[in-house]
């Protein structure tokens, strides 16, 4: 990450543009976000870019309708930029959303005054905080999917078996990300991040990513309880308590469905 004082980056195309943001004196800073930011991309992948300018350059810009450009300097080279301004950004702070993955896992490439560097930490810590509060309820929701798509692994009814252990997968990303303080990223992302999730877990490698496709691919009930198994030992020892009914609970864990495939 970058201060209007350091050097660039090592990619040539990205060099340029930060050349062009630095000699504009309405630019505080320039964000690379997307696949490109996690190391997922390809050689022909776009460049995601926020580029970050003074209320001054904005408006006429969102008057115009022209908040996001599409760069293509050369056959190789395409960027999409969105135009914000730190004013806007602030109110990511305290309401973290949908957006949140894109600023916690963004590349800061230029930041004039060090404003911008500061308020990436701020929307990291307090959505870092959040996800860390929010962990309760998110076990909740992945006890509750777990126990309703056993149950209509019971019943035989595989719709349900199904859809509900994938529902679980989405529950389980938010409870185990949580306790790292950190948000999750987007689901198209997750592989870059989970290996160190389990580190933290002290799962082996590639087990949680093996997981997380098992339940989407078959929800098999059998696995599903293994996994269960497995998370609320892990939130136990974290020191996070679910409230479902062990009456209720138990005898689901218990089930025989056969050897886990």
């Amino acid at each position: 990450m970058l201060t209007s004082s350091e050097p660039a980056s090592d990619d040539p195309f990205l060099d340029r543009l930060i050349e062009t943001v630095r000699g504009d004196p309405l630019t505080l800073g320039l964000l690379l976000h997307g696949s490109r930011s996690v190391g997922r991309h390809r050689a022909d992948s776009d460049y995601d870019l926020i580029r970050i300018v003074t209320a001054e350059a904005y408006e006429p810009r969102r008057a115009a309708g022209t908040l996001i450009e599409k760069l293509s300097p050369d056959a190789t080279h395409r960027a999409d930029v969105l135009y914000q301004t730190p004013s806007r950004i602030e109110t990511y702070v305290t309401e973290p959303g949908w957006y949140t993955p894109t600023y916690v896992t963004a590349q800061l490439l230029f930041d004039r005054t060090g404003e911008i560097r500061e308020l990436l930490a701020r929307i990291a810590a307090n959505a870092g905080r959040i996800a860390r509060e929010r962990v309760p309820a998110n076990y909740d929701d992945y006890l509750n999917c777990f126990v309703r798509s056993i149950k209509a692994a019971r019943g035989g009814d595989e719709l349900g078996t199904r859809l509900h252990a994938a529902a679980s997968a989405d529950a389980l990303i938010r409870t185990l990300f949580g306790p790292e303080s950190m948000w999750p990223p987007y689901h198209d992302h997750l592989s870059a991040h989970v290996p160190q999730l389990e580190t933290a877990m002290g799962w082996p490698p590639g087990f949680l990513s093996d997981g997380l496709l098992r339940l989407v691919r078959d929800g098999d009930p059998a696995f599903q309880q293994h996994l269960e198994a497995r998370v609320e030992r892990l939130m136990t020892d974290r020191g996070i308590a679910h409230e479902w009914s062990t009456d209720e609970l138990e005898p689901l864990k218990t089930l025989r469905f056969g050897a886990d495939r």
